[in-house]
């Protein structure tokens, strides 16, 4: 995506909070930190909400953007683009798809990939038909059945290792121990792949909840070729997409039938050259050509080894597991200084004795306590930044937290009562308790606490300075504060524990002598974390529980924590059956709630993500009215409000906000040229045409 990133130009870009840039072409400038930042774009973007519920984009791009061979683009190469990221048979990572363009799902109709037609069909025997021949349908299921699982293991792999959880053993059972299964030294990919399904009472369900991306039907049509993802004629479809429409040599529209506050991130449409990856003489706007035939992207296939496009770079070549690029001297703010970059291949344990040594120049390694100490020792002052290394750390744009099932924790069955909440609000008193100590200890200065269910990096996160701002779960059940500035760590701990048998007390335990005695109906005296240490308790939740456990003994209360693999992690809070469960998320630019905890995705339904099964109408309406609104004071208002009620529910404790990191050589990179005030969104690269070497 790095190099995507650089050879590649889009419309519009991100300011340093994650949101668009609509006034690109003369630059808008905006606040963050207390410092104004002025951006540019490639574009203009007016989004208009009509009285009649639709909306329409208009994007307007600048009339003098080139292309690195010098071509001149226009907005015909942008509805180029987007044909070729809306076609049946695309199977890259752009969603536009999704936006709901008006004519998108017509234009998308009637017709699929061949391979998905013969899968559609079953593996019972073919039928003559147009759409694939009987050699093709016994070469898809021959491998379908006897090689995909084991090219599925192999991805699963191949992620391991490029994620580095193998150290020096790439071997299938050293794998498969990292996501959870203990197989034999020798093992093959088809042995993982045979313990996998073991695990799962159908084959459908092992491969839905073990992938490391894709499924089998995918692996199995990459594998055979261009033949099966070739687009066959299944019904009617329209000819265009009604919703793109071209306004003028630099204009375009495009009509949405509805509001969708992610939308606006899918207008970034990348410039992609009609001339480089198409054929022009099929591309005539009036006519319903855009440069390629529908549903047969092979000419744009065979192009994108070599990428060519209007961002800073350009790429020169891949070898030695070095891509090489060179100055885009038309790039439209100015040809970047640093004339030539190579982006090495390497592990992440090279990544700073490789600066200090001076084979790299810039690296993003992982922040564990052995790099952060490696950067350390590089510098005579033995800080993060000094004469030989500097680091300079962003925080992630994800966060750790601690769910509750609200179903499995509850009184009486009935997971949104009064009574259900105090239950769950005792638990999370004990757990939210230990977080600044736990997480200092895990993590030292490469993470933070944070208070709410969403992550800092976040434009609508509430800020320390907002109105109403507190720690979590740091109220007693009477409303009042629990702490005060004066107490110990040990008196926290004691006040944590009886503002927790206050909540149980209302919850309806029977308390006699300072601790619980008996259950409610429908409640239980004894609840299970379940954390993904992999057994060897390296988990920043870990102690946090151990110290809950701990207080609510005290109380007379359980909590017994199992320390599992990935796969039994992954298996139960995918099958709603996890009381309690730690875990991580990468949040996504925009901070729509819906996905993860909108009623209609709990219970196992919709998208199954809302794992706490909080079903909360008011905060349903909320949800919707705030991604129904382009207005983001409104939303981050009305998401204050939503975090709120999560947290009301005990559904959901806030446990770290940790860090990424660049690391530069402070000898050969000037520091200065780099963007002030990095973020997740706004990294490194973001200004790379400023950037110098010393």
């Amino acid at each position: 995506m790095d190099i995507v990133d650089l050879t590649t130009g889009s419309l519009l870009s991100a300011d340093r909070e994650g949101q668009m840039v609509l006034k690109g072409i003369e630059g808008e400038t905006r606040a963050y930190n207390g410092v104004d930042y002025t951006y540019y774009a490639m574009a203009d973007c007016e989004v208009t909400q009509n009285d009649d519920g639709t909306v329409d984009y208009d994007l307007t791009m600048r009339d003098d953007i080139k292309f690195s061979d010098g071509t001149p683009a226009t907005i015909d190469d942008v509805i180029f683009g987007i044909y070729v990221e809306s076609d049946p048979t695309y199977d890259g990572s752009s969603t536009i798809y999704s936006i709901p363009i008006e004519g998108m799902d017509e234009y998308r109709s009637g017709m699929e990939a061949r391979g998905a037609v013969i899968f559609a069909a079953g593996p019972d025997g073919y039928t003559e038909n147009d759409l694939y021949t009987e050699e093709q349908y016994n070469a898809f299921w021959d491998y379908y059945n006897n090689e995909a699982g084991a090219a599925f293991a192999k991805e699963i792999c191949d992620y391991c290792i490029s994620n580095g959880y193998n150290a020096a053993d790439d071997s299938v059972a050293a794998c498969a121990a990292n996501w959870g299964y203990e197989l034999a030294e020798d093992a093959d990919y088809q042995a993982f792949w045979d313990a996998i399904v073991a695990a799962y009472d159908t084959v459908e369900e092992a491969e839905a909840t073990e992938s490391a991306g894709s499924d089998r039907l995918g692996l199995t049509m990459n594998a055979l070729g261009d033949d099966y993802m070739a687009g066959v004629e299944t019904g009617a479809g329209a000819p265009n997409i009604t919703g793109v429409i071209r306004t003028g040599d630099y204009s375009l529209r495009i009509h949405c039938t509805k509001f969708d506050a992610t939308a606006i991130y899918n207008m970034g449409f990348p410039i992609t050259p009609l001339h480089y990856y198409g054929d022009p003489a099929q591309y005539d706007y009036e006519n319903n050509q855009f440069g390629f035939p529908k549903g047969d992207l092979r000419i744009v296939k065979e192009k994108t080894t070599q990428p060519l496009g209007c961002g800073p770079y350009v790429f020169e070549g891949y070898s030695n597991s070095v891509v090489s690029l060179s100055a885009n001297p038309y790039y439209f703010q100015g040809e970047p200084k640093i004339k030539n970059l190579k982006f090495q291949e390497a592990v992440d344990s090279d990544y700073v004795p490789g600066i200090v040594a001076g084979n790299f120049d810039i690296a993003q390694p992982s922040l564990n306590d052995t790099t952060v100490q490696a950067i350390k020792d590089a510098n005579s002052n033995k800080e993060l930044e000094g004469d030989v290394l500097t680091a300079k750390l962003v925080d992630y744009r994800g966060y750790g937290y601690l769910g509750i099932n609200c179903n499995l924790v509850s009184v009486g069955g009935d997971g949104s009562s009064e009574a259900s909440k105090d239950l769950r609000l005792a638990l999370m008193t004990t757990l939210a308790i230990a977080r600044d100590t736990v997480i200092n200890s895990y993590y030292g200065d490469r993470a933070s606490v944070i208070q709410y269910p969403i992550s800092n990096t976040s434009w609508a996160a509430p800020r320390p300075s907002d109105e109403g701002y507190k720690n979590a779960y740091s109220t007693a059940v009477d409303g009042t504060p629990i702490y005060t500035d004066d107490m110990s760590e040990e008196d926290k701990y004691a006040a944590a524990g009886q503002a927790a048998l206050a909540y149980l007390e209302a919850a309806g335990y029977t308390v006699a002598d300072g601790k619980v005695t008996a259950a409610p109906e429908g409640a239980k005296m004894s609840y299970e974390v379940i954390i993904p240490g992999q057994g060897q308790q390296d988990h920043p939740a870990y102690g946090i529980a151990v110290k809950a456990k701990e207080i609510l003994e005290s109380i007379g209360m359980e909590l017994t924590i199992a320390d599992v693999g990935t796969s039994i992690w992954s298996s139960q809070l995918e099958a709603n059956t996890a009381e309690l469960w730690a875990a991580a998320w990468q949040s996504t630019a925009d901070p729509d709630m819906y996905q993860v905890y909108h009623s209609s995705n709990a219970d196992g339904n919709g998208t199954n993500s809302n794992h706490y099964q909080l079903k909360d109408s008011e905060l349903d309406e909320i949800i919707v009215e705030a991604r129904s609104s382009a207005d983001n004071t409104f939303r981050k208002a009305a998401y204050k409000e939503a975090l709120e009620i999560i947290l009301s529910w005990g559904a959901e404790l806030p446990l770290y906000q940790r860090k990424d990191g660049t690391v530069l050589s402070t000898a050969r990179v000037n520091v200065d040229t780099l963007p002030q005030d990095m973020t997740p969104y706004y990294g490194w690269n973001a200004e790379i045409q400023n950037l110098e070497l010393n």
